[in-house]
């Protein structure tokens, strides 16, 4: 009931929580998200022993807009994973996650990087008004961040082929 109570409060905020993993990267906080079982703890884990990346948060992450730009919030809770931080990070982008034989990455279009999103979200959308508040947030949000989707083996391959897309779109933003 304490969850409920917190997820509504948050939304009147404009902070929306996400069912993802998150870890930190270029000083930036990476969402890893998919479907139970999907493989965000075992990617986020691959991160984390190859590169040395921080795990922020292994199963929610509360974002919000903060002076224009989105911010990942540590939550007052850990969920099942028991790994969360209590302090925020500029959100970088995020990746859905789909088992597959091989790695690769692709940006989808934008109708499916927001059904993808809003699917993940665990923001109370029970009636049109708070469904049409996290289908504003999660089209802004499309708008702001680099939205992958990552076709991932268990190998150390797939945290390379998501590094550079990560490393790419940085290297990008940077020089524009």
């Amino acid at each position: 009931a304490l969850r409920f109570a917190f997820l509504i409060l948050a939304q009147q905020k404009d902070l929306y929580v996400i069912h993802s993993a998150s870890l930190l990267y270029r000083d930036r906080a990476w969402l890893i998200s998919g479907r139970s079982g999907a493989g965000k703890s075992t990617h986020t884990k691959l991160w984390n022993q190859l590169l040395n990346t921080p795990i922020l948060n292994g199963d929610l992450n509360m974002i919000g807009i903060e002076n224009g730009s989105p911010f990942v919030y540590g939550l007052p809770w850990c969920g099942t994973s028991g790994i969360c931080t209590k302090k925020h990070y500029p959100l970088g982008g995020i990746m859905f996650v789909n088992q597959s034989l091989e790695d690769r990455i692709i940006t989808p279009p934008a109708n499916e990087q927001m059904l993808s999103l809003i699917h993940r979200m665990i923001s109370p959308a029970w009636t049109g008004d708070l469904l049409s508040k996290n289908v504003h947030f999660a089209e802004s949000l499309i708008q702001q961040v680099p939205v992958y989707r990552l076709f991932c083996t268990k190998h150390p391959s797939a945290v390379h082929t998501a590094q550079a897309a990560i490393d790419l779109a940085y290297d990008k933003e940077t020089i524009e």
